[in-house]
């Protein structure tokens, strides 16, 4: 515990640090960090600001670098400049030595390397913030890329995700608009979505189903995993020879035909989104290769995205409401699948996502962009605080990205239009899908029972109805506060009569001039008659002033 805590400590002075040499000190303090940590606290950023803070985040390392990606496709969150920048997040650091990792692989087997693989290079062809990737080959020759996670690295991302918890649960104590974001939530899916990349058995599988799917995708690959030399902390995947595909536009390559790649590109995206579900959540361009076949290869499936049921249902139908220009299904939908804890002013929400909607009604679809549509729409949402699943915004950046890559493929591609197509196989394979049927069984027995349920039921509220037995309760929700009301004015006014009543009786007792002298030759049961309508009056009165009923 100890232990952790220093770590922690060390931790906290070194994010202090380096918000401060990039002129964000400031923000210590409104993290709750230490006064004595706030030094430069007067540099208050600018128009740089966005910059500045993507650099602190890539000098934090991994925990901060992976934030900034999350948070990059969250327009509800984080304003388009920041969201630009966090685009622009390299995740790159210092190469380890190669004895460090050459031991964190004999670690996880058990064996020395030259063991595991005939040939292992140890010269990096790429070293990130989590791990390093070597070239090798199996012990049949087969060539191989082994990723292999970088020393201590989990020791550093748990400190970080223990201090990003602490300021989210310090900020939502302090800050109603923390809790109408819902920062505690933000912070468990980024600690689950990260948990999730530093063990390369989960990256292994999504490959694995990845490349299930693509495989009735013609010219489409994903390489293959070799289970066998996977494990937590090391995955050893097929080696895919081919270039990015930003290198493959600058050749202009006479033997490639890019409209059919970006057909293709686009259509292996659409597929995984709306029909399978499950999609690759990180597709920029040094993760799409083109083979000297001619193929499109995805790798690195570590960042993925899943549409349940009910969202990928929630999404085709916003798709449709955009084709058919129908703002009012769109609302009804963001409404079905949001959360939000204040009411909404339906008309007025419609009205604003039909002025984005009518800036597309007069641009060809070839030019709709269909993730920054999505994009925008969120951000409509979030102005109405209306919180939509996660992965709308991460599908929203995946559709911007691969959009834009088949735009610069072929100038004259409509990702609406092919889009278009595979809203329509969605439909056809979820009312054909196993579920389907499934639901549809269990409605039909559900209704059966109901029906055979109905007349014993009928019967037993009639004969209550006749015997006098049948009682309906109603309960009031919301009338707490009325009647809360109701009995304070009932209390005042009570203590109004009583000032009164002591008034008008004081002054028959002083003009009758009965009782005992006490006091200017008047009665004393008068003058005491007075102070006690005059100590309730000042008390009717400092009540009405406090509570602002005095208007």
């Amino acid at each position: 515990m100890l232990v952790k805590g220093r770590r922690r400590l060390h931790r906290y002075q070194e994010i202090a640090r380096v918000l401060a040499r990039h002129g964000w000190g400031w923000i210590l303090s409104r993290l709750g960090i230490p006064e004595h940590w706030k030094k430069h606290a007067d540099l208050q950023p600018a128009e740089y600001a966005p910059a500045h803070l993507r650099k602190a985040m890539e000098e934090l390392g991994p925990t901060f670098i992976k934030l900034g990606q999350l948070l990059s496709t969250r327009p509800d969150l984080v304003p388009e400049a920041y969201i630009n920048e966090f685009s622009k997040l390299q995740d790159t650091a210092p190469t380890v030595p190669v004895p460090a990792i050459r031991a964190v692989i004999e670690h996880e087997f058990g064996a020395p390397v030259e063991e595991l693989y005939l040939e292992f290079d140890d010269v990096p062809i790429a070293a990130a913030s989590i791990a390093q990737v070597h070239r090798a080959k199996l012990l049949d020759g087969t060539r191989v890329i082994v990723k292999v996670q970088r020393p201590n690295v989990d020791d550093l991302v748990e400190t970080d995700i223990e201090i990003i918890y602490a300021r989210a649960r310090s900020l939502e104590a302090h800050s109603e608009k923390a809790r109408t974001l819902g920062l505690l939530d933000i912070a468990d899916e980024f600690a689950i979505t990260i948990r999730e990349e530093l063990d390369y058995t989960r990256e292994a599988r999504n490959t694995d189903r990845i490349r299930e799917q693509m495989s009735t995708e013609k010219g489409v690959c994903v390489p293959k995993v070799y289970w066998e030399l996977t494990s937590k902390r090391v995955l050893t995947l097929e080696e895919i020879q081919g270039a990015k595909i930003t290198e493959v536009l600058v050749r202009n390559n006479p033997n490639l035909d890019y409209k059919e790649l970006a057909l293709r590109l686009a259509s292996a995206f659409l597929k995984q989104a709306f029909v399978d579900g499950f999609f690759h959540a990180d597709p920029h361009p040094g993760n799409i290769l083109v083979t000297p076949q001619g193929e499109i290869a995805l790798v690195d499936c570590g960042q993925v995205g899943r549409l349940e049921a009910e969202n990928r249902v929630g999404a085709i139908r916003m798709l449709m409401a955009f084709e058919q220009q129908d703002p009012r299904v769109l609302a009804d939908e963001i409404l079905h699948l949001g959360i939000y804890h204040s009411e909404i002013d339906v008309r007025l929400f419609t009205n604003d996502l039909s002025k984005v909607m009518r800036s597309y009604y007069d641009v060809p679809s070839r030019s709709v962009n269909m993730g920054r549509l999505l994009t925008r729409v969120l951000s409509v949402s979030a102005a109405y605080k209306i919180r939509l699943p996660v992965v709308f915004a991460v599908l929203g950046k995946v559709f911007s990205n691969i959009d834009g890559i088949c735009s610069k493929l072929d100038p004259d591609f409509n990702f609406t239009s092919v889009a278009r197509n595979y809203v329509g196989k969605a439909v056809r394979s979820e009312l054909s899908s196993e579920d389907t049927l499934n639901e549809f069984y269990r409605a039909l027995v559900s209704s059966r029972n109901f029906l055979f349920a109905l007349p014993e039921q009928l019967e037993r509220l009639m004969r209550k109805a006749v015997e006098g037995t049948l009682r309906v309760e109603f309960k009031h929700q919301g009338l707490e506060d009325v009647e809360h009301t109701f009995a304070r004015s009932a209390n005042r006014i009570s203590i109004a009569l009583i000032v009164a009543g002591s008034i008008v009786g004081s002054s028959l007792v002083v003009s009758a001039g009965k009782g005992s002298k006490y006091w200017f030759n008047l009665p004393a049961l008068g003058i005491l008659g007075y102070v006690v309508a005059t100590v309730f009056g000042v008390w009717l009165i400092v009540s009405i002033l406090r509570s602002g009923r005095h208007k």
